[in-house]
């Protein structure tokens, strides 16, 4: 019983015809995975080195500062910060002084420091904290490439020290200028208090008033902290800069809560009030004086320490090398290797026909004519036996054609597909048949390609059937027999659908033992489908790897009767040799004694690495063979 789709498109694979695809192939594997070694060990060696360096820094917060302390906190944790160390450790003035430093400090040739660009391409840094950057730099020059990051390290220090100092003296500049102002702010409003204590005859004791001016002094202190830091920040920034914008948004927080305390003075007695603001002037002015003075000193101090917020938390590593490395090497290989064994499976899967049990599978064995096998020389000869088993298949061709109880007198040898073989599978049954004495008439019907033609007939043209039948006896071989060519005519398809051409192949049947003919392919155009309404019998042509089931159902659609069509399997193949490529016909190509003949000569010079790659072959070959019998048993 014939089954209704092959074993490639059951639901569920079977496992042996799977292993048997891959041991079909079991060479070609090997030799892809050599050539991926190959491959990739030339690629591997001749390959430029890259190196890798990593640092460690630390960025440590400002003590100094006058920022707020939660506005301080809330930039670290947004990284805001970190992101213009960065920006500034990658700047072009940062790289170019690095590279100025590493010029004169050390003697390298000018050809082998990187330029700017290079450098900016090759250099990473990343922060996982509030306060650590990790740095890498990666090059192709190992003496160079941890120098390269450190004298980044050093110069991106300096910048940072000079930064500080220069902002020191800039605070503490500003400092100096406000003590006087702020003391003769503050005795101003020690005597306004005396004096109101003395005309009022007032003590702060009768008062419960602590509580708000605690608090009220605070806020007052923080909005002094904010103005300084103001004036501080537009000697290095503008006012649209994220530092400025925050600090101008928390000045207007803290405003908003001395507004709400102060809107209750109205409620406090007239006398209280004015002696509560009284008090809380001195206490402001005394305390911002109190602040500048410590200040002073501190900035007084930063600047002649001339210290740096950035510490070196690792210096750079010594290169390691990254590329090309034998991890890669090794998932090169793996690679290349399993993309094939991908394709080879994915051509299983697909629609192409990969073997004659398929076909059979699909088409039923009583529709299959002939098969021709691919011969597999290995290197070698080509094996005889292999050769003569191919004779005996063709033979069993001709046999089912002589013998048939149907009438095959006109045979028309068609494919759905170029380059599948079908020209050279005519002129092999055609010489088979005039083997046994019979008189055959073979006609290249291809009008497009005329590849029968060319070969017997490259001088010659011919402008109708009449030039050649009138002339028949010239163009008939010793046995009887003939090729007709194709004819030069400017519409193939009107030339078919006309009687002179039926007429023409009724003469021939009449004339010879047996009528065959050379078509074009069946999906490319439409002259294969007129030329078969001609022909009693239709062989199919399925090329191994290239047709496929798809094509044979178009096929049969265009006929109301697929009894008049028969399967022609031919196995031709891909012959990969890892030393050797060949792209073949098997067993019928004409040059091909000639190419193994020249061959045999080439392998006469023999070298240790043929001889080798002859020994990993034959290994290859007894492995697949003892691999198929332990399936066999287990299976």
């Amino acid at each position: 019983m014939v089954k209704e789709k092959n074993s490639f498109f059951n639901d569920e694979f079977d496992l042996v015809s799977i292993l048997s695809v891959l041991f079909d192939n079991f060479n070609l594997i090997v030799s892809v995975l050599l050539s991926s070694i190959l491959i990739v060990t030339i690629i591997f060696f001749t390959s430029e080195n890259i190196y890798k360096s990593e640092t460690l820094i630390e960025i440590k917060g400002d003590d100094s500062s006058l920022l707020p302390k939660s506005f301080i906190d809330r930039e670290s944790k947004s990284g805001n910060s970190l992101d213009a160390e960065i920006a500034i450790y990658k700047s072009e003035d940062t790289i170019l002084d690095a590279l100025d430093n590493l010029k004169n400090n050390f003697k390298f040739e000018e050809s082998e420091i990187p330029s700017l660009d290079y450098v900016k391409k090759n250099i990473s840094l990343s922060s996982d904290s509030v306060s650590l950057i990790t740095i890498s730099y990666k090059s192709n020059n190992f003496d160079l490439n941890s120098i390269i990051l450190d004298e980044l390290n050093k110069e991106f220090i300096s910048d940072r020290k000079n930064f500080i100092k220069e902002s020191s003296a800039a605070g503490k500049e500003f400092v100096r200028n406000e003590i006087p102002r702020i003391k003769l702010l503050l005795r101003e409003a020690e005597d306004k208090l005396n004096e109101f204590k003395i005309s009022t005859n007032t003590s702060d004791v009768i008062f419960d008033t602590n509580t708000r001016n605690f608090k009220l002094g605070q806020l007052k202190d923080r909005v002094n902290e904010i103005d300084f830091k103001e004036l501080e920040l537009k000697e290095f920034y503008k006012e649209n800069h994220p530092i400025y914008v925050t600090l101008s948004q928390q000045k207007k927080l803290v405003l908003s809560q001395i507004n709400e305390i102060e809107s209750d003075l109205p409620n406090i007695p007239s006398t209280q009030r004015q002696l509560e603001n009284l008090k809380r002037e001195v206490d402001i002015y005394s305390d911002v004086l109190r602040k500048l003075s410590s200040q002073e000193l501190t900035l007084g101090m930063s600047e002649a320490a001339s210290v740096s917020n950035v510490r070196i938390i690792n210096n750079a590593s010594l290169p390691q090398k990254i590329s090309p490395t034998g991890t890669i090497f090794l998932f090169a290989i793996i690679f290349t290797f399993f993309v094939y064994i991908i394709l080879l499976f994915g051509h299983f899967v697909g629609d192409k026909i990969s073997n004659l049990d398929s076909l059979m599978d699909y088409k039923g064995k009583d529709k299959i004519i002939g098969e021709l096998p691919f011969i597999k020389g290995m290197g070698t000869s080509p094996d005889l036996v292999s050769i003569n088993v191919a004779d005996e298949l063709l033979n069993k061709t001709i046999f089912e054609i002589v013998h048939s109880d149907d009438n095959f007198q006109s045979i028309a040898i068609v494919s759905s597909r170029k380059d599948v073989g079908k020209t050279e599978v005519s002129k092999r049954i055609f010489n088979k048949l005039r083997e046994k004495n019979l008189r055959v008439c073979l006609l290249d019907l291809d009008y497009r390609k005329k590849g029968l033609t060319k070969e017997f007939y490259s001088d010659k043209n011919f402008q109708n059937f009449d030039e050649i039948l009138n002339n028949l006896q010239d163009f008939l071989s010793p046995d009887g027999s003939m090729i007709v060519p194709s004819l030069d005519i400017d519409s193939p398809v009107d030339f078919f659908t006309s009687d002179n051409f039926t007429k023409t192949i009724e003469f021939l049947k009449k004339e010879f033992d047996y009528v065959l003919c050379d078509t074009p392919p069946w999906r490319l155009f439409v002259d294969a489908k007129i030329i078969s309404k001609v022909f009693d019998k239709h062989i199919y042509v399925a090329c191994n790897k290239l047709s496929s089931f798809k094509d044979i159902d178009l096929f049969e659609k265009d006929f109301d009767d697929n009894s008049s069509i028969r399967y022609f399997y031919n196995k031709f193949n891909l012959y990969f040799n890892f030393l050797w490529l060949k792209y073949q016909y098997p067993y019928y190509s004409r040059n091909y004694y000639y190419d193994y003949m020249e061959y045999s000569n080439t392998r006469r010079n023999f070298t240790f690495s043929s001889i080798s790659v002859e020994s990993v072959f034959d290994l290859a070959k007894r492995l697949n063979k003892w691999l198929k019998k332990l399936i066999q048993k287990i299976f």
